[in-house]
């Protein structure tokens, strides 16, 4: 009897912790007790799901982006109007950092120091993107889904390193040639040059009449390297092979007689008067004023100078033609810029995410319809400036070519700088095509290149 009382009394007791165990669980969260105990047992090898998911930040918790981009790319397009879209659809925050000066070598200090913006707009030339480094520090975006609408000319020859793409094109299919003041064109009576010595013809018409031909950035620099990549596009055509040949080593700049007779026709229009006389001290944003106002008749640049221009003197009657060297000359084609997020970002997902926000066709019609540039990326309906415009038969025949410095696997080096000495009269044309030739050797060498 005892025996059994006793086994009864167990099975009464067993009942009763079942029943208070029962109750225990109908709550919607687990005791605190019993998460202290989970969070500091030492026996236990995970901790409760609960407790995991109080230590994350959910995925849809507002974040701040760092994203660092050029000033003279910020101006380019309606950027704030669209961070700010994206800003409200994402719920995240954008810190848009604008850098004017010393942008490259800021730009691999980061990276060396391992102090990375979330998005970079940076160059998309594969000489660039091998600066950073892309299979350590970049995210391939390579399968994406967005990158089936990049144009394919784009992805042909920039934003790739290695058979794997890298970035986004964020900017236009820029195209060169000379910018020129309609107006003057009218009230001079001069039709559009179609070769070289027609544009020597008109250049000593417009001089006669006390207008500057050409207006120069000499200061700023980088302008004047756009003649001979406008120029270089029709040496691509007749020679398709010239830069691979140039890439082994199997040929150099000084020994390309297309590329010495450029350089030579643009030293030629300084030597013969046809450019402003404070060509030392002349800059891009004065090149656009003084052509908008009809003070210069032509600059030599590419379309990205419209929207800035225009931006400015939204009646200015500015157009294009192809830099004439023969008839039916080419176009030169720039790279775009280009958005790259960082393996070493902290918010990778959310930097895709706007990489993804940027190439959505909404974002990508607002842009191109501001900046009025032709798009890089293919079902892009947009606006087109007059200029660009005027060149868009000419891209669409398939008389464009990309500049050079952008199909080079090592870069150039500081082309500006030899183009500054070529027009002091410190170099000849030779010495110019040797000296970059030697930048190249030197790169080349440095990278290991075969061949050299």
């Amino acid at each position: 009897m005892r025996k059994a009382k006793r086994i009864w009394v167990v099975l009464l007791a067993l009942l009763l912790m079942v029943v208070i165990s029962a109750c225990g669980g109908n709550n919607n969260e687990p005791p605190a007790e019993s998460s202290d105990s989970q969070a500091t047992s030492e026996s236990t090898s995970e901790p409760a799901p609960e407790t995991e998911q109080a230590s994350e930040t959910p995925k849809n918790d507002p974040v701040t982006l760092t994203v660092m981009m050029h000033a003279d790319w910020a101006k380019g397009g309606p950027w704030e109007e669209i961070i700010k879209g994206y800003e409200e659809k994402s719920g995240n925050k954008v810190d848009l950092q604008i850098v004017s000066d010393n942008f490259e070598q800021l730009v691999l200090t980061k990276i060396a120091t391992e102090d990375v913006p979330d998005v970079l707009f940076f160059f998309s030339q594969s000489s660039m993107i091998k600066k950073l480094n892309p299979e350590k520090n970049l995210v391939d975006l390579t399968n994406e889904p967005y990158m089936s609408r990049v144009n394919p000319t784009i992805t042909k020859y920039y934003l790739n390193d290695g058979g794997k793409i890298y970035g986004i094109p964020t900017s236009g299919m820029n195209v060169s040639g000379v910018l020129y003041n309609k107006k003057v064109f009218a009230d001079l009576g001069l039709a559009v040059p179609q070769t070289y010595d027609e544009l020597l013809a008109i250049s000593e018409q417009i001089k006669a009449a006390g207008i500057t031909p050409f207006y120069e950035a000499g200061k700023d620099g980088w302008p004047l390297q756009v003649f001979s990549f406008s120029g270089f596009a029709n040496v691509l055509d007749k020679q398709p092979d010239l830069m691979e040949k140039l890439n082994s080593h199997q040929i150099t700049l000084d020994q390309i007689p297309e590329f010495i007779d450029m350089l030579q026709k643009q030293v030629d229009i300084v030597n013969k008067g046809y450019v402003n006389k404070n060509i030392f001290s002349g800059t891009y944003d004065l090149s656009l004023d003084e052509l908008a106002t009809g003070k210069s008749a032509m600059v030599v640049n590419a379309d990205w100078a419209l929207p800035t221009l225009l931006a400015k003197y939204p009646d200015a009657q500015v157009g294009m033609f192809p830099q004439p060297f023969e008839a039916g000359s080419f176009v030169g084609i720039s790279d775009p810029q280009a958005a790259y997020t960082f393996k070493a970002s902290k918010k990778v997902e959310q930097a895709k995410q706007l990489l993804t926000y940027l190439a959505e066709p909404e974002t990508l019609k607002k842009y191109y319809d501001a900046a009025k540039t032709m798009p890089s990326w293919l079902e892009v309906d947009a606006e087109l400036n007059e200029g660009t415009a005027d060149l868009k038969p000419i891209v669409d025949a398939g008389k464009a070519a990309p500049f050079f410095n952008g199909l080079t696997t090592v870069p150039i080096g500081d082309f500006a700088k030899e183009l500054q000495s070529l027009y002091g009269g410190d170099k000849t044309p030779v010495e110019v095509a040797k000296a970059l030739q030697k930048n190249l050797d030197t790169a080349a060498k440095a990278a290991g290149l075969s061949g050299w």
